[in-house]
């Protein structure tokens, strides 16, 4: 029982020296944008829609992250026009040149959807 709690000791105390002496190593840069551009609507038309996302990072960003989040959405019996425009810009430097610089990951998850609702073609609907 002895011998495994110095052993364990022992680890331990490896593992802590180990991390002292190894400098710690910070992750590239993220860069994220979520967006729904939606329309419900009796129209025959389908809406109009336009999602212009540009990302920039400097090749030696570490540790930056930064997401754009957006929702436009329209209801009524006409067809829609929906623009959006995003421009992220990330800048950094590399305080530890023994990493080598990496891309940055950009995750883009942009849903555009049109649902028919036949109910505002009947001539009968009152009017919100």
């Amino acid at each position: 029982m002895k011998i495994i709690i110095s052993f364990g000791k022992i680890f331990l105390f490896f593992l802590m020296f180990e991390s002292y002496l190894i400098p710690s190593v910070k992750a590239q840069c993220v860069q994220g944008d979520v967006s729904v551009q939606y329309s419900i609507s009796g129209s025959e038309k389908p809406s109009q829609r336009t999602n212009d996302v540009i990302m920039e990072s400097d090749p030696k960003c570490r540790g930056n992250t930064s997401v754009t989040t957006g929702v436009q959405g329209h209801i009524g019996p006409n067809n829609a026009e929906q623009n959006r425009q995003v421009h992220q810009v990330q800048q950094g430097n590399n305080k530890y040149p023994q990493v080598p610089n990496g891309r940055t990951v950009q995750i883009r998850s942009n849903v555009q959807a049109d649902v028919d609702n036949p109910i505002d073609r009947f001539p009968h609907h009152p009017k919100k």
